[in-house]
């Protein structure tokens, strides 16, 4: 059982040891998705939510979970499965903004961008818990998943509005005034870094609570996840600990045995002389 259990995490150490010396394209590229989703937020506010602006903002989203996926290093098996899917869905999504039926564009662009920001942050989690050293690219890919997560709310907070019938904001309660993607973005950052100007507020109860989960999931996660990535940032990981120790005992059963050997060579020899 327990030569059974040994052989079974040595098999995983080493797969994850192979990946980690795997350097692709893109590898821990965490800055540049960043840069990258910091460009998005900007594009979303210039192009706003006319046609051309939900394309470019569509176009934008899909390239960073793209970028993100490649950062990651996440398996062959899963890259050929997803990557050729995030173009088809986004141009799916383009095609029927361009056919003009509003509510039905809205509803799926807006899905593919909830599954794009939910795919990407569970990417780059399982990529930064495998890095041996805390070093800037794990802080960079640890401010992604908390803008991703920002995003993800926007969003959801979007398609309430749009399955409800209902404005989502107390403020933009009469028929004129309707709110828009980076009305949404605005109000979940806002929630999430839980500054709370005020100046735009949920109306319904459902959206209520939702605001109240994203404010205390970003608190968790900047207490907990960057606060240690910060606090930890240069020393080497719980994974780069455990791989040069694992490095370590093999170098000392190697030598080992090549003393063995060389005492049996040594004991050969002498009885030799002695015949």
């Amino acid at each position: 059982m327990d030569d059974s259990t040994d052989t079974r995490g040595t098999q995983t150490s080493q797969k994850r040891r192979h990946l980690l010396e795997q350097s692709p394209r893109f590898a821990d590229s965490f800055g540049l998705v960043l840069l990258l989703l910091i460009v998005s937020f900007f594009v979303l506010a210039v192009g706003g939510d006319n046609v051309y602006g939900q394309i470019l903002s569509m176009i934008i989203f899909a390239a960073v979970t793209w970028l993100a996926l490649r950062a990651s290093q996440v398996q062959r098996r899963i890259l050929r499965l997803v990557l050729p899917l995030i173009p088809l869905a986004t141009l799916v999504a383009v095609v029927l903004v361009l056919e003009g039926s509003d509510h039905t564009a809205t509803v799926v662009s807006k899905t593919l961008v909830v599954l794009l920001v939910v795919v990407a942050p569970v990417a780059i989690l399982r990529r930064l818990a495998a890095h041996p050293v805390i070093s800037l690219n794990t802080f960079y890919g640890a401010v992604c998943v908390y803008l991703l997560i920002a995003m993800f709310f926007a969003t959801v907070f979007g398609l309430i509005a749009v399955l409800s019938g209902d404005p989502f904001f107390a403020q933009m309660q009469s028929p004129p005034e309707q709110a828009t993607s980076i009305d949404y973005l605005y109000f979940s950052l806002v929630t999430i870094t839980t500054v709370g100007y005020g100046d735009l507020t949920a109306a319904g109860n459902v959206g209520r609570m939702a605001a109240v989960f994203e404010a205390v999931l970003g608190q968790l996660y900047l207490i907990t996840v960057v606060a240690l990535v910060v606090q930890n940032l240069g020393p080497q990981s719980r994974v780069g600990r455990r791989l040069k120790e694992e490095e370590e005992a093999q170098r000392n059963d190697s030598g080992d045995d090549e003393e063995a050997g060389l005492d049996d060579a040594e004991a050969g020899e002498a009885a030799d002389q002695g015949a």
